[in-house]
């Protein structure tokens, strides 16, 4: 199969994803700038949730970028990447409008951890569909770091939610940063590699 599709759904998934979390925000109750106060949770974990979708899809792109291979695990590894991250929208809204309680920022957290492990899983099984010479498998197999920072911020901040429910929030920002910096290996060698 090729990647077009694939990366079709996902781009589609993904906008649905981003528009259900905007739809999660409820109209301010007034007509002063003072109406905003009361959503200021739900608008950072807008934020966060927002810039979750955002550096995940990037990510996705640059993975896709240099696939040469797609096959029924990596389908299928990209569904469950799809389904966790499509549970964002709930946990953002719950946690939002609860930002001090357990229960909602444990849930929140385990959901990111989920999205962590299954793109975790979706680049192992790219890995595995490609040889071993592949420039995928020279960028994105041994050493690849981002997911296994992201996974042990994610869980420190839900370990320390007993402490203080915020904490859950807070590492799910800090778990981002390393996604965040450009990595231009992918560029560097599609264009010195062009298709």
């Amino acid at each position: 199969m090729g990647k077009d599709r694939l990366e079709a759904f996902t781009d589609g998934v993904m906008a649905i994803i981003v528009t259900i979390l905007v739809l999660e925000i409820p109209e301010p109750d007034g007509t002063t700038f003072a109406a905003l106060w009361p959503l200021r949770y739900k608008l950072m974990l807008y934020l966060l949730s927002f810039l979750t979708v955002a550096v995940y899809w990037n990510n996705h792109h640059h993975l896709f970028q240099i696939t040469e291979t797609v096959s029924g695990t990596v389908l299928w590894a990209n569904n469950l990447f799809l389904l966790t991250i499509s549970l964002m929208p709930i946990a953002t809204a719950w946690a939002g409008t609860h930002i001090d309680y357990f229960a909602p920022e444990f849930t929140m957290g385990v959901i990111f951890l989920t999205v962590n492990i299954s793109f975790f899983l979706l680049v192992r099984s790219l890995v595995s569909a490609h040889e071993r010479d592949s420039a995928f498998t020279q960028f994105f197999g041994r050493g690849y770091f981002k997911p296994w920072f992201s996974m042990a911020m994610t869980l420190i901040g839900i370990l320390l939610d007993f402490v203080w429910p915020p904490f859950v929030a807070i590492f799910a920002f800090a778990n981002l940063v390393p996604w965040i910096i450009p990595d231009h290996r992918v560029d560097h060698y599609l264009k010195n590699n062009p298709s």
